[in-house]
């Protein structure tokens, strides 16, 4: 018995992602609840390859070259292309012009029925992915004490050994006061004595530390998900965004007038949108809502083209 490939797989995926992050078109893909297929660039100018049976519903790129052929081969095939932009940048006006079905991309700007802006990049973490990590680790982590605080820290997140030890302590006395624990997660350990003073300064209350090089999968996720807050220092703009996937209180160990570039634009979105607040003297919580633009983008493209 042979199955049509365009009703198995009607979502098409092209680009060309750099490093181990998955791109924003891959991103986009996993949540539209269907089957998807990549497709590697070169293949699509091959006409045997957009032969009626295998015609896509559907293509999502990203990149300059992926989305340009993209668009080519939707137009053979009757279909349409959305192009997913990775990092804010690119004026709203350009976004605009460009000749896709639709653009999805990191911007303050307002949408349109051809641009669809984000609030940052899109996140592969999910609601879903994390209630599955809180089942796969609330028997792990039962043994540590409420409140939980996963503190996530990034590329410059300290200036200084000094700056990293007062940080540590601050918020080693916030825990203390309520008898928690820590969860540290270091996503960038480049700085090795940076990382030490925090820990240093952090170890004064119940730690749990996983550095990045260790042996062990990342376990921020399951961190998260077992958690009561989260508090971030440094790192770019998708490390933020991936705290507050959580449905939880998601703090800045920074201060607000050292939020500079294109993160710290996004951070005072979310500080402005009640996402996100800067540390100060407390870890109390407040109600926010979930923070899922590839969910939300992925709903707008089910109901727009029936997928």
């Amino acid at each position: 018995m042979t199955f049509s490939v365009t009703k198995l797989a009607p979502v098409w995926v092209v680009e060309s992602a750099l490093g181990p992050d998955p791109g924003p078109a891959y991103v986009l893909a996993s949540r539209l609840g269907c089957l998807f297929r990549r497709v590697r660039m070169e293949m699509l100018a091959l006409d045997s390859f957009l032969e009626e049976r295998r015609e896509p519903g559907l293509i999502l790129a990203s990149g300059w070259r992926s989305g340009y052929a993209a668009l080519k081969a939707g137009r053979r095939a009757g279909c349409p292309v959305v192009w997913c932009v990775r990092h804010e940048g690119r004026s709203a006006p350009m976004l605009r012009s460009m000749p896709f079905d639709l653009v999805v991309a990191p911007s303050p700007a307002d949408s349109t029925a051809r641009f669809c802006p984000t609030l940052g990049p899109m996140s592969i973490v999910s609601p879903a992915l994390l209630a599955r990590a809180r089942r796969a680790w609330q028997e792990r982590l039962e043994h540590l004490p409420f409140p939980r605080v996963t503190v996530l820290v990034g590329e410059n997140a300290f200036r200084t050994q000094e700056e990293a030890l007062l940080q540590g302590k601050k918020l080693a006395g916030l825990i203390n006061r309520q008898g928690g624990s820590a969860l540290l997660v270091v996503r960038d350990d480049s700085k090795p004595g940076l990382t030490e003073a925090f820990m240093m300064g952090l170890s004064e209350t119940f730690l749990l530390v996983w550095r990045q090089g260790e042996p062990d999968e990342e376990p921020l996720l399951g961190f998260m998900a077992c958690s009561d807050c989260v508090v971030v220092g440094g790192g770019e703009s998708a490390m933020l965004v991936e705290a507050c996937v959580a449905d939880l209180p998601v703090f800045l160990m920074e201060r607000e007038q050292d939020l500079r570039g294109v993160r710290g634009r996004l951070a005072r979105r979310l500080i402005q949108d009640g996402h996100v607040r800067v540390l100060t003297d407390t870890l109390s919580p407040w109600p926010r809502e979930v923070l899922d633009e590839a969910g939300r983008v992925a709903g707008i493209l089910k109901s727009r083209w029936a997928l």
